[in-house]
């Protein structure tokens, strides 16, 4: 549960900063319509090159390093977006984002079909699901507020860090040496056999 609270966290915080990636980019940045939809489009080649690389090594690394590091680089990349003054170093932070947003989110999904009962499962994912959408609404609110009253780029770049603190601890929570034996795909536990 204290995984999957963790994990929920980082996307809360993943939509709420990128709730404001287009005021950002436009205010911050200063890039046109133009440049956005190309930024958004080097996000798009991250997430296709993430979810190819991913589908060669989900059997051959174990799924809590997918999930944990996976999620402190989608974190990595929203620093990099964060701190950004230029067109070049944002489409490298939209690029590391999106890369290892394919690694996170396979990590999770296979962490929860691998730990979860059955028979809960949609209970869960219902309930847990309501949950997180009620903290993105609020999260994405207040971040907006403060946004309007401090800067646009102070918040992301807070958000981003938020975002990094609560991946590094998830990522510490499913490392351990004790979760590995819940959190492994049968592949993996396979491979290491022969």
């Amino acid at each position: 549960m204290i995984i999957y609270l963790l994990f929920s966290s980082v996307i809360v915080m993943t939509a709420a900063v990128d709730s404001l990636e287009a005021a950002f980019a436009k205010e911050v940045l200063n890039l046109s319509d133009s440049d956005y939809g190309f930024l958004v489009s080097v996000a798009g080649a991250g997430i296709i090159i993430g979810a190819i690389l991913n589908t060669f090594v989900v059997k051959k690394i174990a799924i809590s390093i997918l999930m944990g590091i996976g999620s402190v680089f989608v974190s990595i990349g929203y620093l990099v977006y964060a701190f950004s003054e230029t067109f070049l170093l944002a489409a490298v932070g939209f690029f590391i984002l999106a890369f290892f947003l394919a690694f996170a989110n396979t990590g999770f999904h296979t962490f929860y079909q691998n730990t979860i009962p059955i028979e809960v499962m949609g209970r869960m994912i219902s309930l847990y699901g309501v949950v997180q959408s009620f903290f993105v609404l609020l999260t994405t609110i207040m971040m907006g507020i403060v946004a309007q009253m401090i800067s646009i780029q102070t918040v992301v770049i807070a958000g981003a860090f938020v975002m990094l603190l609560i991946a590094v601890l998830l990522s510490c929570v499913a490392l351990l040496p004790l979760k590995r034996k819940y959190e492994q795909s049968p592949h993996v536990d396979e491979m290491k056999v022969n």
